[in-house]
């Protein structure tokens, strides 16, 4: 699988309906100013070419979510000791483009590292919306979602919080291997929920006061609970705030 001219970008998209939605693209060759880098274990290379400033690149803004912005870096994932890539990932935001190294310091390896997260549009983004790349390393596929506080729950799962208006306090799982994303906590009137802490296969939760809908909670009569959440079972239990 070449990764040169006519590369092939394949994208997918989480709504927060759940779907996934998976999108193919054709890019043009990008510059040959490339710096390498490792991951973690050392099991892949990360080769970083920088794009182009042409048309082809550049991503329509989302209304209320993130300003125009364009691919910065192709970032190919290629197994130590081999010469073609496995996956190639198209990073986007505002220029100037951060540098590759802060780019590589943001990732968050699976704990095997058959996936990796990679935040984007760090200053495009708008309202709190945190845009996430999900990459495996075994597949030609990327997925785009929205996630803050990235936490691998084991080799394909991770889970995050949201906080924006369409979903003010909620938390949400991505199992990479299934391709799918759900909403495992939804906010409620007036009260949101975050991940307070992971412990196995479990996560604490904690509410807080979100000001939305009809509550009349305020601050001051507000007392914040928490419970844990079975992520395999999907079971609750009170438990003391952290």
């Amino acid at each position: 699988m070449a990764f040169g001219g006519g590369m092939s970008r394949a994208s997918c998209n989480y709504f927060l309906s759940g779907m996934i939605v998976c999108m193919s693209f054709s890019a043009v060759e990008a510059d040959q100013t490339k710096s390498r880098y490792h991951s973690p274990s050392g099991q892949f290379d990360l080769v970083f070419d920088t794009v182009r400033d042409e048309w082809t690149h550049y991503q329509k803004a989302i209304k209320g979510a993130a300003k125009e912005s364009r691919d910065l870096y192709t970032i190919s994932l290629v197994p130590a000791g081999a010469k073609k890539p496995v996956n190639a990932i198209f990073y986007a935001d505002l220029d100037p483009a951060p540098s590759p190294d802060a780019v590589v310091q943001s990732m968050i390896w699976s704990p095997g590292e058959r996936y990796v997260v990679l935040p984007e549009k760090l200053k495009a983004r708008e309202n709190n919306h945190i845009f996430q790349l999900v990459a495996p390393t075994g597949d030609n596929k990327v997925w785009s979602l929205q996630a803050d506080h990235v936490r691998w729950v084991d080799d394909h799962r991770f889970i995050g919080d949201l906080n924006t208006t369409e979903v003010p306090g909620g938390i949400m799982m991505f199992d990479a291997q299934a391709a799918k994303a759900e909403l495992l906590i939804p906010a409620d009137n007036g009260i949101g929920y975050q991940i307070a802490a992971l412990h196995d296969h479990h996560i604490t939760v904690k509410g807080f006061l979100n000001k939305v809908g009809d509550s009349k909670t305020t601050w001051e009569e507000f007392v914040p609970s928490c419970f844990d959440l079975d992520l395999d079972s999907l079971k609750k239990r009170s438990v003391p705030c952290p």
